[in-house]
């Protein structure tokens, strides 16, 4: 006789992975650069859902931005039945629901506890600050310093210890988000679950620890949180360029404060 015990959800959406390899919860497609493509790649990679990224053989950016892209640019979200998602923040928010609502990952989007959901949100919008002072400051694999408005004076403020985009600032803050060792244990770094704003943030510090891994020296508790992370097996994949995203180059590159 059929047992009367539903499955879990989180027991039904690891079948459904093993099971319909060729049926996806989505499908994340960018550029072959880190860039944005890591904070959203970490997001997708550590949802624990079935994902997939583009097809390098098949994919038609140049028709795709015509007849999808509600913004014109990458990246970009698939969802089987469901109008494709743009903006790197809405994406993670929107895989994190999706993981916490097939049960694959309860509480992914913070939405079981409102603090952690609002830490979600602000490591999210704290990543894209981030990630805007490095395309004020940081040379990237397109351009070089001196264009684009990168100018010598930027490159020096993001590195130094004062100014509106120095990177320095903007660890001290993170530093302050992190929980301490003495609060209420729990599986997460800033919140009491791990969510989707901690990977997305990862993605992020990640390009500046390619360009200087001394950046984090200052700041401990985020150095930690950085190291935690790196080392899980999901994040792997996506440095090794063996991830449904496939390889990514570095899209910041070296510039004068690190010897270029």
């Amino acid at each position: 006789r059929a047992s009367s015990r539903a499955a879990s959800p989180r027991a039904a959406t690891r079948a459904m992975a093993a099971s319909s390899a060729d049926a996806p919860a989505f499908t994340l497609a960018y550029f072959d650069v880190l860039a944005l493509g890591l904070p959203t790649g970490m997001v997708a990679a550590h949802s624990g859902l079935p994902w997939r990224g583009k097809d390098p053989e098949t994919f038609d950016w140049p028709k795709v931005k015509a007849e999808e892209a509600p913004f014109n640019q990458l990246p970009l979200l698939f969802r089987p039945g469901r109008r494709p998602v743009a903006h790197s923040a809405a994406i993670a928010r929107a895989i994190a629901a999706m993981a916490h609502r097939s049960g694959a990952r309860p509480g992914y989007d913070g939405s079981d506890d409102e603090d952690d959901a609002a830490v979600s949100d602000m490591l999210i919008a704290e990543a894209l600050d981030v990630y805007a002072a490095l395309q004020k400051g940081q040379p990237t694999c397109f351009v070089k310093m001196g264009d684009g408005g990168k100018t010598d004076t930027a490159h020096d403020e993001l590195w130094s210890d004062t100014g509106r985009i120095s990177l320095s600032r903007h660890f001290a803050c993170l530093e302050k988000l992190v929980r301490d060792d003495d609060e209420e244990k729990s599986t997460g770094l800033f919140s009491k679950r791990r969510t989707a704003g901690e990977f997305f943030l990862w993605g992020v510090l990640h390009q500046v620890f390619l360009l200087d891994a001394a950046a984090f020296d200052a700041t401990p508790k985020l150095k930690a949180f950085y190291e935690i992370v790196a080392s899980m097996p999901e994040t792997n994949p996506l440095i090794e360029g063996t991830s449904p995203m496939g390889a990514m180059r570095q899209y910041f590159v070296a510039g004068p404060r690190q010897g270029a």
